[in-house]
């Protein structure tokens, strides 16, 4: 079994929030691997201007989901951290590793997002920020 730590943003400028859409075609927040020597904070910012070419700052932590899934035949045990995130510049411009990435209004992020995990992580962002889907 491999164990991965993982750590992604939740984005939000002017009441929109960043999502990525996933090489499987999901929407679903920013988020990578925490590289050696890094921490899960400067992972999330990093891995949210990678993907998206949007910088952010971090405001607060949302918590943690894990899941399972099989790469090459081996089970995987992920957990990632997310950050509540402000936007500081940049338009979003999907990288290589994403189909997609650009703001939503907060209403229709919360239809899109199709993983529990992303939801839940969501509804703490939305409650933190005072707002609602």
């Amino acid at each position: 079994m491999i164990r991965q730590l993982s750590a992604g943003g939740v984005l939000f400028k002017d009441g929109q929030v960043l999502l990525i859409k996933n090489p499987s075609g999901v929407w679903t927040f920013p988020k990578g691997l925490v590289e050696k020597g890094e921490k899960p904070e400067e992972t999330a910012l990093r891995e949210v201007y990678e993907e998206t070419g949007v910088k952010g700052r971090v405001l607060d932590y949302l918590g943690e989901i894990s899941y399972w899934f099989n790469l090459k035949g081996e089970k995987v045990f992920k957990r990632v951290k997310y950050y509540l995130m402000e936007y500081e510049e940049g338009e979003p411009k999907p990288s290589w590793e994403v189909k997609d990435a650009r703001f939503f209004p907060v209403e229709e992020a919360a239809r899109l997002l199709k993983y529990d995990g992303d939801r839940k992580v969501f509804k703490e962002a939305l409650k933190k920020k005072g707002l609602k889907a």
